[in-house]
């Protein structure tokens, strides 16, 4: 399989550095692509920066080291392989985006995903960064097949066409009402995810593995394991409402309308702060029960290695009767980080 190339524009560093002027930097990149911090490093040593790494995991664009860089004392930092998430950063943030350099694996698939599209005539296309840059050239070879092909717009956190991310699918829903179905390029995970919002069908393509899935299967498999979730919380009577501190997870203020909401209920409810939810703080708690603030995916991806509900603020609405289940699933408020008005 091909290397993720991580791009480091030159010119556009030495552009940064220009406007910025800092004196010390941290640098951040997620495991695989770290093999791009030594070139930076050299970088900002020629323009006499100091560079500092940072060896903590990195989930997305929603999870930059601001807190570390602040520590050390860092007036500057790099991000590599996640694209901006946030409209803005305490100190300036440098985004320097990876993708797979070579679109083959990808291209390889094509008449297997033209194969697997049958019976449909228009499909919505997407993918994770990582594959963006290749949309255009894999829409057209999926055209060659009289399919119509649209790219997901821009959306409410991805900066490229077609983008996803496990939290945001604002880019694909955009055409949601002129597809058949979709395809998601890049990762089983992202796919999951529009099909447990969506109610179009949903094909998960994986050029790494040349994998191709159908997502409907999986996600009621989801829906099953969450509902449960949903019953054991009903259960419960001390509840944690974890808030994540990452920079783009924190969301205090829909924390203490779930813990209020909770307590009106007739549950003991606190707010738990956290830089990582983990299967240690989740255990070891005095609580039930925990709904979850910071990152979705959390609940979807990691409930089974914990023993205790881990609950989304739609799946709380569900748990106290103010939402019906069936007002959630195929639905973006299934993983939406905001409370509907009722």
């Amino acid at each position: 399989m091909n290397d993720v190339e991580v791009v480091v524009p030159i010119e556009r560093l030495e552009a940064w550095i220009d406007e910025v002027r800092p004196r010390r930097v941290l640098i951040q990149a997620p495991l695989g692509l770290k093999q791009a911090i030594p070139l930076i490093v050299d970088a900002l040593g020629k323009r006499g920066i100091e560079a500092f790494v940072s060896m903590s995991a990195t989930w997305g664009g929603c999870d930059v080291a601001v807190r570390e860089a602040k520590e050390i004392g860092a007036d500057g930092l790099i991000h590599v392989g996640h694209t901006q998430f946030l409209t803005s950063h305490p100190l300036p943030v440098l985004f320097i985006e990876a993708w797979y350099s070579d679109a083959g694996p990808l291209l390889r698939l094509a008449s297997r995903v033209v194969e697997a599209l049958s019976g449909y005539s228009s499909v919505g296309l997407g993918s994770t960064a990582q594959w963006t840059i290749h949309l255009p050239r894999f829409a057209e070879e999926l055209k060659r097949s009289d399919l119509r092909v649209l790219i997901g717009r821009r959306g409410a956190r991805a900066i490229h066409e077609g983008q996803v991310l496990g939290c945001d699918y604002s880019s694909l829903r955009s055409i949601e009402e002129m597809v058949d179905c979709f395809v998601v390029v890049g990762s089983m995970f992202h796919a999951l995810g529009l099909a447990l919002t969506s109610p179009k069908p949903v094909l998960a393509v994986d050029p790494e593995s040349q994998r191709l899935e159908w997502m409907e299967e999986t996600a009621r498999k989801v829906y099953s394991q969450r509902y449960a979730s949903i019953v054991k919380f009903r259960e419960a009577r001390r509840i944690g409402v974890i808030v994540s501190v990452k920079p783009g997870q924190m969301h205090l203020g829909l924390a203490r309308k779930l813990r209020d909401m909770l307590r009106r209920h007739g549950y003991e409810a606190d707010i738990l702060v956290t830089d990582e939810v983990s299967e240690t703080l989740l255990m070891e708690g005095r609580y039930d029960a925990y709904v979850n603030t910071a990152c979705p995916r959390l609940s979807i991806e990691d409930q089974a290695r914990f023993s205790k509900p881990l609950l989304l603020p739609s799946e709380v609405m569900v748990a106290v009767g103010k939402l019906r289940w069936e007002e959630i699933i195929k639905n973006e408020l299934f993983l939406s980080l905001s409370l509907p008005e009722k």
